[in-house]
């Protein structure tokens, strides 16, 4: 059964009282497509090897809700980190987390962090390298399908905590082939996990970091390879708020250091929530304009930056490949189609990373109406090119500009 179908038998009433049952909220059309696709390429990846062999030295890390939620940046920097240095680690998305991700796209706080989390997803499910969706048939269940939910377990974990028992169930079934964690802040459900002999990883502390991850699942080993300690995000608890000095890293623990690293220069993370929020604005609304492009060129895209179908006169977008794009490329694209929204500050100004263009600069230094009149501006390019996904987005956004502007901040940060 896939997503669609499975929301559209909600309707009947011969649906199986032991069945999965997701309640659907009211209807948020690009997040549900987006969540759809990635339950649609879980299913068509069942007899699909992924692209990096699953070697016998293979671990495997599930990932409950309230950690994609709240530590999507840690996430995707040890995946990414993991993918660079050629780990061997597949990250698992229970079936039922991609629905829990639907449910909060209403919830004012969370809407945001749930839509970057379902787009973070969907990219890395179709690339087919560590991040994979659960299929139905990957449960331990006598029915084959996690979809059918087993009344015992609803005895065991009670209605409020069923699904608690598909995300153990999750757990166990790759754990009968590789080494298995789940991580999760849940620490009821940790709790059962480890009762399973599932291994389990939670954020301890605020300082969460790729490294920990590491440290978790390769022990004393993880210090010959490269993970990144903590630097800040924007999250939605509210102490992230609070305007602290960024903790610096450790540099005794064997990690990350070379026999001369005194001499490197040092990275400085942003610590000011609107340079964190800025960053992940730039991050994910870059990656909508990115598939509307797609959208609009259709195969064109493969075109771009080939050396034989561009001259030295051409567009500067049409002399790079389409993975190198940014904001600035899609909207000079895009340009070229229909007219442009004039804002000032210019969309493409305000979507470019901090001193890396003209005009380019952090979060805090935007004023407040800078910040309203480029999301303004992405709502302006929604509407004109029917992209509900940008549409639907740009309130989510607006609700935590609104959310730090009203908090106490001190004047600068890094």
């Amino acid at each position: 059964m896939s997503f669609s179908n499975l929301f559209s038998s909600l309707q009947h009433p011969d649906l199986g009282s032991g069945d999965f049952k997701h309640t659907p909220s009211p209807p948020s059309t690009h997040l549900f497509a987006t969540l759809k696709r990635i339950d649609d390429f879980s299913i068509s990846l069942r007899d699909v090897e992924m692209q990096a062999p699953l070697s016998e030295e293979l671990t495997i890390v599930v990932l409950d809700t309230n950690i994609l939620l709240d530590y999507l940046d840690v996430i995707q920097a040890f995946v990414s980190e993991a993918e660079e240095q050629g780990l061997p680690v597949l990250i698992i998305i229970p079936g039922v987390v991609i629905y829990e991700l639907d449910g909060q796209k209403n919830r004012e706080r969370l809407s945001w962090f749930a839509r970057r989390a379902s787009s973070w997803l969907l990219k890395k499910v179709k690339e087919r390298r560590s991040v994979k969706g659960q299929t139905m048939e990957e449960t331990c269940k006598a029915s084959g399908n996690w979809k059918k939910r087993d009344l015992d377990a609803v005895l065991e974990f009670g209605s409020e905590r069923s699904n608690d028992s598909l995300i153990i169930d999750c757990c166990k079934y790759f754990l009968r082939q590789r080494r298995t964690f789940l991580c999760s802040k849940d620490k009821l459900l940790t709790v059962e996990a480890e009762s399973e002999s599932v291994l389990t990883i939670s954020p301890g502390r605020d300082t969460f970091s790729s490294r920990d991850i590491a440290q978790a699942l390769f022990g004393f080993e993880a210090s010959r390879f490269r993970f990144s300690g903590y630097h800040p995000t924007y999250r939605n608890s509210l102490e992230n708020l609070i305007q602290a000095t960024p903790t610096p890293e450790p540099d005794d623990d064997g990690m990350d250091i070379d026999d001369d690293a005194s001499s490197a220069p040092q990275l400085l993370h942003p610590s000011h929530s609107l340079d964190l929020l800025h960053l992940q604005v730039i991050e994910y609304f870059t990656g909508l304009l990115l598939e509307l492009v797609t959208r609009v060129a259709g195969p064109d895209v493969q075109s771009f930056g080939c050396s034989n179908s561009a001259s030295k006169h051409a567009p500067s977008y049409s002399r790079k490949s389409f993975a190198t794009w940014g904001t600035l490329d899609c909207l000079d694209y895009l340009g070229t189609k229909k007219r442009l929204p004039r804002t000032s500050p210019r969309v493409d100004t305000f979507m470019t990373r901090p001193y890396e263009g003209v005009g380019a600069r952090r979060g805090q230094d935007w004023s407040r109406r800078d910040w309203e009149t480029a999301l303004k501006g992405l709502r302006e390019i929604g509407d004109d090119w029917q992209e509900g996904s940008i549409r639907e987005s740009v309130p989510a956004a607006e609700l935590h500009i609104s959310r730090v502007f009203a908090m106490p901040m001190r004047p600068t940060g890094l």
